[in-house]
């Protein structure tokens, strides 16, 4: 079963190894990454051995990480969750060249832009400006591109808060009131699925960008925004929430910078 731990195994991964040097964790992960590719073979005692940690700080390490063991966190590496991951990829999925990308990246362009166009720019522009608070919900996958977004916004004299797996304990959804704007952001709808009930239990104006047409995930929203002409639940080469992300956030900057700053 998919949570929102899985969405965001790597970059807490990654956030261990470059924030926490010379630290158990630091260990843990960096022998866990490296070995990758044969996740689902390595043991409990195998990294004791290879990272020279205690049996207990696996144990912690994965807790940490919102697992109860070992082998739960390794069944969270899957090609619904981590497409990339070369485990589930045939030879010729890589052999993508630049042709073939810029082409691939241009066809999503044009789709992003054949579904937003000024009439949709405005109203994300307009939900944004005219709520006090505002919080994007994503995976901790998209945070990133979602944090760049946050920090220009400050320019533009608006706040922003980002939640990416810290949502639930986060004091802005408990403390959440009724005129707030909630704004998710799921290219594949899978973190939208994990969250789906959270969404309905929570007050405010609620808001979705998604390139899933599911009926039930869009009757949680007032308003539904689709990346695509098309519906998926895979983004396979990662196109839309790669560079359609980023696309996009920069368009609704551009667009709030316009209207009013």
């Amino acid at each position: 079963m998919i949570n929102a731990n899985n969405l965001g195994i790597l970059n807490s991964l990654t956030e261990l190894i470059n924030s926490h040097y010379d630290s158990n964790n630091h260990a843990i992960a960096s022998y866990l990454v490296k070995n990758i590719s044969h996740l689902n073979k390595i043991t409990v005692n195998e990294i004791m051995d290879n990272a020279y940690v205690s049996r207990s700080a696996v144990r912690r390490f994965c807790e940490k990480l919102g697992y109860s063991s070992l082998e739960n966190l390794k069944t969270s590496f899957s090609k619904i969750i981590f497409p990339s991951d070369i485990r589930h990829r045939t030879k010729e999925d890589y052999q993508t060249n630049n042709v073939k990308l810029t082409k691939l990246i241009k066809n999503m362009l044009d789709d992003i832009n054949s579904v937003f166009g000024v009439t949709e720019l405005n109203q994300i522009v307009d939900k944004i400006h005219n709520h006090n608070e505002v919080i994007l919900l994503c995976a901790n996958n998209t945070s990133s591109t979602l944090v760049k977004f946050q920090q220009e916004m400050i320019y533009a004299n608006k706040i922003i808060v980002v939640l990416d797996h810290k949502y639930r304990t986060s004091k802005y959804l408990k403390s959440l009131k009724p005129n707030s704007l909630l704004f998710t952001v799921s290219t594949s709808g899978k973190y939208a699925e994990v969250i789906n009930d959270l969404i309905n239990e929570l007050p405010g104006d609620k808001m979705i960008i998604t390139g899933n047409r599911n009926k039930k995930l869009a009757s949680s929203y007032n308003d539904v925004f689709y990346i695509s002409q098309k519906s998926f639940s895979e983004d396979y080469l990662g196109i839309y929430g790669k560079y359609g992300i980023t696309y996009l956030f920069d368009q609704i900057f551009l667009r709030y910078v316009n209207s009013y700053h």
